[in-house]
């Protein structure tokens, strides 16, 4: 009755996680570790309750292990071997994993494998499964991958108009990523509009941010590539610019690991306005701040224009355009910002219900929009959380492939 499951994810200088109950999968505490190689600091919700305290970590073992000495000095967790189960989130394994699964050797190699093409990510969530392995070594130990989902996107849509030799050799086409929040989505859809199979227009806009399209309940295309740098303008990532540009900055005698740090950390929305935070955006355009309408205006545009490119390539049929992640759950300016951009297609909000607080979900859309609007409140760990109870309750050890 006591046994749990923990979902982590991991950065390379943080640690988020969620404590789940395995028998119905209630959430019973969550928090955060971060500044880990500076100073460190770990909050921590629970039972109407919050800690926040600074405590070193100088590495990741130390993080998680500050972890599970508050699970049990807070007795949320009294006996480690009630956590039957380690869900971890994990950026990319290549095209072959089409499920999540336990981390054996094989697949850590797959992870490891991946590094080179998502190093911020792939690297400190390996280190991070093999640190919980040694410590809860009777737990069973999952990845659920980010790119999993975006695995039936049609050839058309993953395929780069490069060298197909060299694609093949370096394994080069489009993953996608923000898998477990489409794949919550579709399934939340599914249920809201009380129908079996759903296209949709999903828009996870958070500090990282991509556009899918929903085909049937499947991915069918994503904004997001090779890696999470391609697609939207986000908070620290440029997003589409010309490819040449990294090419010119190498040949004005930048180095590979600056160039990747320009593009991944400095740019985006913190590039345009000093700030990668949305709300600090909105208070500098709200005072007529040039740089910050000018941020606005192109960050609606980028996510204005995959929407239109993907009713194009859903041949208009739309069950409903949805708005999910931090900035999409709960910034009303932004939502109306893109919206307004939408020229071609009858897309109107309700001004009162969009203003409206919700817990799951709400309706923003008038009655005259030509499709449904809504905000959804996505949940990625509870994904997590259920494909390893799956995982548990079937003693699943085979790795689905091609």
């Amino acid at each position: 009755m006591n046994k749990k499951i923990i979902v982590i994810n991991a950065g390379s200088s943080s640690i988020k996680f969620k404590i789940f109950l395995q028998e119905n999968l209630q959430v019973i505490a969550s928090g955060l570790c971060e500044r880990i190689f500076v100073d460190g600091h770990f909050n921590m919700k629970f039972n109407d309750q919050q800690i926040d305290l600074n405590i070193s970590m100088p590495d990741h073992t130390k993080a998680i292990e500050c972890v599970l000495e508050q699970l049990k000095i807070n007795k949320i967790i009294t006996d480690f071997n009630d956590i039957v189960g380690v869900g971890h989130r994990v950026v990319l394994a290549g095209a072959e994993i089409k499920t999540s699964v336990k981390t054996t050797p094989t697949i850590k190699d797959k992870i490891r494998e991946y590094i080179k093409l998502a190093p911020l990510h792939n690297e400190p969530e390996l280190i991070v499964v093999e640190i919980f392995e040694k410590l809860l070594p009777h737990a069973i130990s999952v990845a659920s991958f980010d790119n999993t989902f975006h695995l039936t996107i049609p050839e058309h849509n993953y395929v780069y108009p490069i060298d197909q030799k060299l694609a093949k050799q370096y394994a080069i086409r489009r993953y996608g990523f923000h898998g477990n929040s489409y794949r919550y989505i579709t399934i939340q859809m599914q249920k809201i509009l009380n129908k079996n199979t759903v296209n949709l227009i999903v828009c996870h806009l958070g500090n990282g941010a991509s556009i899918s399209a929903i085909k049937a309940n499947k991915s069918y295309a994503t904004s997001m590539g090779l890696t999470p740098l391609e697609g939207l303008i986000m908070g620290t990532r440029c997003g589409d610019i010309d490819p040449s540009i990294p090419i010119y900055l190498f040949r004005q005698g930048f180095k590979n690991d600056a160039i990747d740090n320009i593009l991944n950390k400095q740019s985006g929305v913190q590039a345009l306005c000093g700030s990668s935070d949305m709300r600090d955006v909105q208070s500098k355009y709200e005072a007529n701040n040039p740089e910050a309408i000018l941020t606005i205006t192109m960050y609606a545009n980028s996510v204005a224009k995959y929407i239109v490119d993907y009713v194009n390539q859903l041949e208009n049929k739309i069950d409903a355009l949805v708005f999910t992640a931090g900035i999409g759950e709960n910034s009303v300016f932004v939502i109306k910002q893109i919206i307004d951009k939408i020229k071609i297609i009858n897309l109107k909000l309700n001004d009162q219900t969009i203003n409206t607080k919700y817990s799951d979900y709400k309706l923003i859309s008038a009655e005259h929009s030509v499709y449904p609007i809504y905000c959804v409140r996505t949940d990625e760990e509870l994904m997590i959380a259920n494909d390893v109870n799956e995982i548990i309750q079937k003693g699943e050890i085979s790795v689905k492939t091609n």
